[in-house]
C-alpha cells in the first residue's frame, strides 16, 4: 500500500513540475519582425538570420514594402522594416532603431523609367510595392518639376507599359535590373536631395506594440554589426545579383544610419505630402 501512494505521490510531483515546466515555456515570447526582400537589405538579414539570439526569441518574415506595412497594421508582425509612406497608418508607433535605409543623392533602385525626358511624360504607373515612392514622385511633380501627370495604380507587368509619354516608378531589384532599357532614368533620391538638400529615408525600424527593451538593444547590436559588415556580406552574396555591382550599391548607394537628419527629412516629407 505504501508503495502505491508513493507511485502517485511522484506521479502527480512529476505532472506538476512537468505543467509548470510547460507553462513557462508556452508564455515565451517570440516577436514576428516582417523585412524587406530586397537586396538593399542584405546587411540586416544576414545578422537577424545568422543570429542565435534572434532564432532564439524571433520569426523572420520577408515580404515587399507595402506587406511590411500591413503586417503591423494587421497584427501580423511586432517589428517591421516600415516605408515612410506607411508609417501614417498605425495609429501609435515608436521607431526603435539606430538603422534605416536611406540615401544621400542617387539611390540606384527608386526610379522614374521612361523613354521620353519628364517634360514629356503624360502618365505614371506607380509600383504597387511601396507607399513611399508613390508619394515621393507626386511630390516631386508638383513641387519641384511643376508637372501634373495621370498617375495610375500599376500591376504586375506594368514595366511593359512603358514607352512613348507612358512611364513608370519601379523600386527595389526590379529598378537596378530594368534601368540600362530605358532612355531616361531619374533616380527619386537624387531628385529628392536637389529640391530639400535632406536624404531621403525609404523605410525604418519600427513597431506598435511593447516590445522588452532588452529584446530592442540586442536587436539593434545584430543590425549594427550586419551594417558594419556590408561589404564582406555584399561579397558573399554577389553572384545572386549579376545584374549590378552589389558591393558598390550596399557601400555606397545605401545609407543605413538613422540621424537627426533622416528625422528632419521624414518630418519633411510629411509637410509636403499633406499638401499634395
Amino acid at each position: 500500500m505504501l508503495d502505491f501512494i508513493n507511485f502517485y505521490f511522484y506521479f502527480f510531483k512529476f505532472r506538476l513540475l512537468s505543467n509548470s515546466t510547460f507553462s513557462i515555456f508556452a508564455k515565451k515570447t517570440m516577436y514576428r519582425i516582417s523585412l524587406v526582400s530586397y537586396s538593399n537589405t542584405l546587411p540586416f538579414k544576414h545578422a537577424l538570420a545568422n543570429s542565435e539570439f534572434i532564432s532564439k526569441n524571433a520569426i523572420l518574415n520577408e515580404r515587399n514594402p507595402a506587406d511590411c506595412a500591413k503586417d503591423l497594421v494587421n497584427n501580423e508582425a511586432d517589428i517591421a522594416l516600415l516605408p515612410i509612406g506607411a508609417l501614417p497608418l498605425l495609429k501609435n508607433y515608436t521607431i526603435i532603431s539606430d538603422f534605416c535605409l536611406a540615401a544621400y543623392k542617387k539611390v540606384e533602385s527608386v526610379l522614374l523609367l521612361s523613354q521620353v525626358p519628364k517634360e514629356e511624360i503624360n502618365q505614371i504607373y506607380l509600383d504597387y510595392q511601396s507607399r513611399t515612392s508613390v508619394k515621393l514622385v507626386k511630390i516631386l511633380a508638383k513641387n519641384s518639376w511643376k508637372k501634373t501627370y495621370v498617375f495610375s495604380e500599376a500591376k504586375p507587368g506594368f514595366e511593359n507599359l512603358i514607352g512613348g509619354q507612358t512611364a513608370a516608378v519601379i523600386i527595389g531589384d526590379s529598378a537596378l535590373s530594368l534601368k540600362s532599357k530605358y532612355s531616361y532614368v531619374y533616380d527619386l533620391a537624387e531628385e529628392w536631395y536637389n529640391y530639400t538638400s535632406l536624404p531621403a529615408v525609404f523605410a525604418v525600424w519600427v513597431t506598435n506594440k511593447n516590445i522588452d527593451l532588452a529584446f530592442l538593444e540586442e536587436f539593434n547590436l545584430i543590425l549594427k554589426s550586419g551594417v558594419e559588415n556590408r561589404i564582406e556580406i555584399a561579397k558573399k552574396n554577389i553572384e545572386d545579383y549579376p545584374y549590378f555591382d552589389l558591393v558598390n550599391y550596399l557601400s555606397s548607394c545605401i545609407d543605413y544610419n538613422f540621424n537627426d537628419e533622416k528625422r528632419n527629412s521624414i518630418t519633411r516629407f510629411f509637410e509636403l505630402e499633406r499638401n499634395l
